[in-house]
């Protein structure tokens, strides 16, 4: 693994056209590792195709050399014109601190992972894509659905009990997941014509496994996916002709590219409150200015686009916060709550979107 130092060096090289083979094999595998980093957390987050969820990440290291591979084209004179033109605006800043060149790189090559998966998306499988976003959203549509977090799995159950529930300890674990046969055998009976309606279908195939005494009452959110995707057929079907719920829409009906909007002019805000507050009065370094926006243009995204956004300190391993110690965590996490809350108050006082009208969110660091 390269040191800021070294990485440093590796790009000085890169703009000058003095790498090596074995330098370049370096910093590549250097590239794949950031790349593979964040698809294992996508993974963990339930946001990664079904295809590479698992134990093994052979797959997803296989995902992350394909993600970065445009990165390492050259142009007729042998450079690497892609990696130039990204760190020639970079050169002043790299060259002053080394630990610009890991942040710029880290956003570099997530950037194009991101870009790569959106690809790779559209193209195999947009419709099931559609759906596997929709799936986070329907316990919003119906309170008797829930998705938990437990480890690094979502799972979905019923529960309409007004006690609370204890999970997974209410919900037989010590039983197997439901097998796929029997699974297919639940979705199927909840199909009737043409026309699904995605929360009562899930609702009743859950009704139907909450009544199941061979298997436990949950079911993870990958595995239920790929049976919905089997059952209605996503691959070859179009989101409209089964699905009222429209594609990344909630149930105050914002449609995908006014959330577009409320993202990037969100993103736009709290770049120019993170400038002002923070990184003219010198508070922050141009270094943790970039990771404080990487943050929170993840959180906003998740916020916004999925209505599923994680915990604060879930954003912050992914991020260079997790070098820092604990206390100054705790100063950078404050900082961040509040741009948060600033962020969706600017979002409200610009659109007045029935979908931006709920209670500011609630940060959770537990």
């Amino acid at each position: 693994m390269l040191n800021s130092e070294q990485l440093q060096k590796l790009i000085s090289k890169i703009l000058h056209s003095e790498l090596s083979r074995s330098e370049m094999n370096q910093f590549i595998r250097f590239c794949a590792s950031f790349s593979a980093a964040y698809l294992v957390s996508r993974r963990s987050a339930g946001k990664l195709s079904a295809e590479y969820i698992g134990d093994d990440n052979t797959e997803i290291q296989k995902l992350a050399m394909d993600s970065i591979a445009e990165l390492f084209g050259r142009d007729n004179q042998n450079n690497f014109y892609q990696l130039q033109e990204y760190y020639q605006p970079l050169e002043l800043a790299i060259i002053q601190d080394a630990n610009e060149a890991l942040f710029m790189t880290r956003r570099l090559v997530v950037a194009h992972t991101k870009q790569s998966l959106a690809k790779r998306t559209a193209l195999n499988d947009p419709a099931g894509a559609k759906i596997y976003r929709n799936l986070a959203l329907v316990p919003q549509r119906d309170s008797r659905v829930k998705m938990h977090r437990f480890g690094d799995n979502e799972y979905f159950f019923k529960w309409d009990k007004s006690d609370q529930y204890s999970f997974p300890q209410d919900f037989h674990p010590n039983r197997p997941e439901v097998a796929w046969d029997r699974g297919l055998l639940l979705l199927g009976e909840g199909k009737s014509g043409s026309q699904i309606v995605l929360p009562a279908y899930v609702l009743n195939f859950l009704d139907r496994l909450s009544q199941d005494s061979d298997h436990r009452h949950f079911i993870s959110r990958s595995l239920l996916f790929k049976l919905l995707k089997q059952i209605i057929g996503f691959q070859t079907t179009t989101l409209s002709d089964y699905e009222n719920l429209p594609a990344s829409s909630t149930s105050d009906g914002v449609s995908e590219s006014d959330q577009q909007e409320f993202l990037q002019h969100v993103k736009a805000f709290h770049r120019s409150e993170i400038d002002t507050r923070y990184g003219l009065k010198r508070k922050l370094s141009q270094s943790e200015v970039t990771v404080y926006c990487q943050i929170l243009d993840q959180y906003f995204e998740d916020l916004l686009m999925d209505g599923s956004p994680r915990k604060l300190p879930d954003y912050r391993n992914e991020s260079a916060f997790r070098d820092l110690e604990e206390v100054n965590w705790r100063l950078h996490r404050g900082r961040l709550e509040y741009i948060i809350k600033m962020g969706r108050k600017a979002l409200q006082d610009k659109y007045h979107h029935d979908f931006l009208k709920s209670d500011t969110v609630v940060i959770e660091d537990k």
